[in-house]
């Protein structure tokens, strides 16, 4: 995790998993990664773990509560990192 992120404690809310697999798979990643990727995994990482520990509590949304946009674009992001994509 970034250094603002790693003294903060990660959600336990089970909803949070896959958004925050997919984070450690990018920060895993971000070393071998070149051109115009090089230096996207961490901010991306960074996004999908605050996204999980500020929206994690309240998922699954409906698509007519606020967060639900958010929520559904960090998820299909985590899906494409995990490769889990097209299992939904």
């Amino acid at each position: 995790m970034s250094d603002d992120l790693e003294a903060r404690r990660r959600t336990t809310w089970p909803t949070a998993a896959e958004l925050q697999q997919a984070a450690d798979r990018l920060r895993a990643a971000a070393p071998r990664l070149d051109g115009k990727l090089k230096g996207l995994a961490d901010p991306v990482a960074d996004w999908l773990d605050e996204t999980a520990n500020a929206l994690a509590w309240l998922a699954p949304y409906r698509d007519n509560e606020p967060g639900y946009n958010m929520w559904e674009t960090a998820s299909r992001v985590a899906r494409i990192i995990n490769g889990t994509e097209g299992e939904r």
